[in-house]
């Protein structure tokens, strides 16, 4: 019980802290959501695409703007990104959100052909991934400890002549 408190309280402490780039955090997903579920309905609705195929193509256009809003707005890094340290890691996130949210589609799919239950489930398995990738992008990606990791390994990096590499 104690260490569950402890826990408690340590993610207190975080919203409390990082109260800012929570919110912008939200409002990134927030365009997501928006850009993904009416991609989603056009493909599935207008176009008669199935509920699979518009989750797909609604999940990969909606996520390249997620991912760059996330690295450049919610946590302030600039450059190129880092294809190994940054953009393979949140995709693969990512993909486990759509995973989730292709096997519930699929599922409600086979029930009814109902645009707004498609809509909630999609949104739903979304929404179970939403603090796991937070986490994800704050602990091991995006977030502060990572800055510092990078710029240690630029500077050893930067330090390191040319002979020394071979």
């Amino acid at each position: 019980m104690s260490s569950f408190l402890s826990l408690l309280g340590s993610a207190r402490a975080h919203v409390m802290y990082n109260w800012g780039r929570l919110v912008r955090y939200g409002g990134t997903s927030a365009v997501g959501v928006v850009l993904g579920q009416t991609l989603l309905r056009v493909g599935y609705d207008l176009l008669g695409w199935s509920a699979l195929v518009a989750n797909l193509l609604a999940f990969v256009v909606a996520n390249i703007p997620v991912y760059h809003l996330n690295r450049l707005w919610v946590w302030d890094r600039s450059g190129p990104s880092h294809w190994g340290r940054e953009v393979l890691p949140f995709w693969l996130v990512s993909f486990v959100g759509l995973a989730l949210s292709s096997l519930a589609v699929g599922l409600i799919d086979r029930v009814t052909d109902n645009g707004w239950f498609i809509t909630v489930s999609s949104v739903g398995a979304f929404g179970t991934v939403w603090l796991v990738k937070y986490a994800a992008c704050d602990r091991y990606l995006f977030g502060p400890a990572m800055s510092g990791k990078l710029q240690q390994a630029q500077t050893s990096t930067a330090q390191t002549s040319p002979a020394q590499t071979l």
